[in-house]
């Protein structure tokens, strides 16, 4: 008995088309120059690796803000004519304050402990005597206040006529807010140059691949395909393209923290600021693949248009 053959649906055939596509867009770069290929990779690596360097990089010291925010202290030295229940009534006023977390009252003993802990303030205590030290409240704040929630806080009571002075190191954390936008600007712009470049190396490899495969285009042409067939491998070339530059792009990071971990932690460090500097977690990783397939998806799909443009008009 002889079987009737079954004709595959549309979908079927959309789907055997994309999966043909994807296994010549894998192969194809690597057949005929896999040398050129990996080159083309590792260059297109770096062009993410900048911005991604530069974007980590602000990350890990907006939470460095965020962090010395959250762990400093606001030091208030109370004013020597208030006598013990002032000054307790006065402690209790910032224990009930919404953004405070704890506050403390140091002694001047207390006080004096501290300075002998510090190298070079240890020399003037010798000068000087325990008593003549001010009584000293040290407030925490909670983890979720923001920079201008505490700048409100100090600027209320500098101004108190109980407080004699309010320590708060505003000229840091201002800084640090600079350098992390400008970090931030950086990634900013050399990710929009680097992308830039990223089209024009891909767009000229996957020109020459055209290039390399115009007879069997032509041929695909003549037996029918339409433009959206024949540009599918290349596409997905695109894609795969993407994919191997995004992954060595993370590992270059990797590497590069690794590198310069040591560097960083000391220089935190002289800032007495006990934190080390981590990677991207995954889904952050994940966000960063995407961006490279589709930029890559983008810069192939923009130079196989222009190149259908070109032969129309040929």
């Amino acid at each position: 008995m002889i079987q009737e053959h079954v004709k595959p649906n549309h979908l079927q055939i959309y789907f055997r088309g994309h999966r043909r596509a994807i296994s010549e867009g894998f192969i194809m770069p690597w057949i005929k120059s896999p040398v050129k290929t990996l080159m083309t990779v590792l260059t297109l690596s770096i062009c993410f690796y900048v911005p991604l360097f530069l974007w980590t990089l602000w990350l890990n010291y907006d939470e460095l803000k965020h962090t010395w925010q959250n762990q400093g202290t606001i030091a208030l030295f109370v004013d020597s004519s208030l006598d013990l229940k002032e000054t307790g009534i006065l402690l209790q006023e910032l224990k009930d304050a919404e953004i405070v977390d704890t506050a403390m009252l140091l002694t001047e003993n207390q006080i004096a402990n501290q300075l002998q802990g510090d190298e070079q303030l240890s020399q003037f205590m010798e000068l000087i005597s325990s008593h003549d030290l001010p009584r000293q409240i040290s407030v925490k704040m909670h983890e979720d206040t923001t920079i201008e929630g505490i700048e409100s806080f100090v600027n209320e009571y500098d101004i108190n006529p109980q407080i004699e002075y309010v320590s708060y190191d505003s000229q840091w954390i201002s800084q640090l807010k600079a350098l992390t936008n400008t970090l931030l600007q950086l990634a900013r712009v050399s990710a929009f140059l680097f992308i830039l470049i990223i089209m024009v190396i891909l767009g000229n490899t996957i020109a020459n691949e055209v290039t390399d495969h115009k007879s069997e285009l032509r041929l695909l042409e003549l037996m029918g395909a339409t433009w959206a067939q024949v540009r599918r491998s290349f596409l997905y070339m695109g894609i795969f393209l993407g994919i191997y530059a995004g992954i060595m792009a993370v590992l270059f990071l990797s590497v590069g923290f690794w590198w310069l971990e040591d560097t960083f932690k000391e220089l935190l460090n002289n800032f007495g600021i006990n934190i080390s500097l981590h990677g991207l977690n995954i889904k952050q990783i994940g966000t960063v693949l995407f961006i490279s397939i589709l930029v890559t998806w983008l810069a192939a799909r923009i130079t196989l248009t222009s190149h259908m443009l070109n032969q129309e008009n040929d």
